[in-house]
């Protein structure tokens, strides 16, 4: 079958594969006595009636230009629960979202924002790969990748190598869920500022094929650290090599889905399930031989990663804790279409490789 790759929105490269691109639970032990001038009951689900002093989050969001307006004052004094002992009491955000992760912290895998599967901070490993045009300076953000450390991000080696015609490999945005919001807000509370970190280096795997694709996979390696908060973490990557054929995973990353026409502007999220490698080998083999360095999913019609998604993360959870288990690679330019998944690097394959060539 044809196959065609898709590494940019915006430049059309003629290969004969189509790569891609492109119950909240808080820590705080604060059960109030029970009072007539107390109303646990005005708070919405997931969140808890607390002293303000025991919610920075609130606190901290105050200083925020998204409350500068009357609107979100409006909505700030509605969550107000009461008053005990002389101090205000608020419905909290059930989350650790005001805080940042203890330096050198080794917890992967975990959103600060526990409970939700979407949203801003759900998936804060994921990040956007930025190449500037060396005339004109302009940003086009072509593929996505995933923190694995302070100034690593995982991608495709088709990403980190990508030279389109005036492009070149520049920044990594670390934090961004909505392109069209700065900062990103939703009813609880405002993210942190966005952080645009230029790449220092990167580092692909050794036996890397553009034309078939073999070992599609590279490090890129930032220059400054990356501060992690609620929307900026590590990913946990697997190192078990076993799969569970139709197990479901998450896709996550920017680009456009199956039957989506114009380029949505927020991160986007989509459910694939696993399936054989030999489907794959059915389906590209007379292209592009696959092989156990690769993991196939999705095949269910109207639901794919059609373009802009390549290096973007393909997720399996486990015991609360959130696993990379793919990169995505390359697909059939018959997106969504039932029966035909796409192909995505395998991280067990890949554990080894990439443990020793973290740079110290």
């Amino acid at each position: 079958m044809t196959v065609y790759p898709v590494l940019f929105y915006v430049f059309i490269f003629k290969l004969t594969v189509n790569a891609q691109f492109g119950t909240v639970s808080l820590s705080i032990d604060m059960n109030p006595r029970a009072e007539n001038t107390l109303s646990h009951s005005r708070c919405p689900v997931n969140m808890s009636c607390v002293p303000i002093s025991a919610c920075p989050l609130l606190e901290d969001l105050l200083d925020f230009s998204c409350f500068s307006s009357d609107r979100y004052f409006h909505r700030l004094n509605s969550l107000t629960c009461g008053n005990m002992n002389n101090e205000d009491y608020v419905c909290c955000p059930s989350c650790d979202c005001a805080h940042v992760y203890a330096p050198g912290t080794r917890e992967c895998g975990k959103s600060m924002v526990n409970g939700v599967e979407s949203g801003i901070g759900a998936h804060p490993w994921v990040a956007r790969i930025g190449f500037t045009n060396k005339d004109t300076g302009d940003v086009r953000f072509a593929c996505s990748g995933s923190i694995i450390a302070k100034r690593v991000v995982l991608t495709a080696a088709h990403c980190a190598l990508a030279k389109p015609e005036g492009y070149k490999l520049s920044t990594i945005v670390i934090g961004e869920w909505d392109i069209s919001k700065s900062p990103d807000c939703n009813e609880y509370f405002c993210a942190p500022a966005t952080q645009a970190i230029k790449v220092e280096s990167v580092s692909v795997h050794p036996g890397y094929e553009q034309k078939i694709f073999r070992h599609d996979i590279a490090m890129i390696i930032l220059k400054d650290e990356i501060k992690y908060s609620v929307t900026a973490a590590p990913i946990c990557l697997n190192d078990k090599p076993e799969i569970v054929i139709n197990e479901r995973a998450s896709l996550v990353g920017w680009g456009k889905l199956s039957g989506q026409n114009n380029l949505i502007g927020r991160q986007q999220q989509l459910d694939v399930p696993l399936v054989s490698l030999e489907t794959c080998e059915r389906i590209f083999g007379e292209s592009v031989p696959i092989h156990d360095g690769q993991l196939c999913a999705g095949g269910e019609e109207g639901k794919d990663a059609c373009s802009g998604f390549g290096g973007a993360p393909l997720l399996l959870k486990r015991d609360g804790q959130n696993f990379q288990i793919g990169i995505v690679s390359f697909g059939s330019e018959n997106c969504g279409s039932e029966g035909v998944p796409s192909v995505y690097t395998n991280i067990a394959h890949y554990y080894n490789w990439i443990v020793d060539n973290l740079p110290s």
